[in-house]
């Protein structure tokens, strides 16, 4: 018993990708152009992303002002 209740208070983390991974499926995953991941992704500080993380900071992107 002392392991299966151990085996669930891990939390499964989800799989991360690098910048020019998520870049490289951005159509396939995002329905966008790498160019406007890449907008999304440059002030980010890490270098990895999990899909919803990076879904995330999309939606941010998209929903932003133009400063002009």
């Amino acid at each position: 018993m002392a392991m299966a209740s151990s085996v669930k208070k891990s939390k499964q983390t989800a799989p991360r990708y690098t910048r020019a991974e998520l870049m490289n499926h951005a159509e396939a995953l995002f329905a966008v152009k790498a160019e406007v991941l890449y907008g999304a992704l440059y002030e980010a500080a890490q270098e990895t992303f999990s899909i919803e993380e990076t879904q995330e900071r999309f939606n941010q992107f998209m929903k932003a002002k133009v400063k002009g």
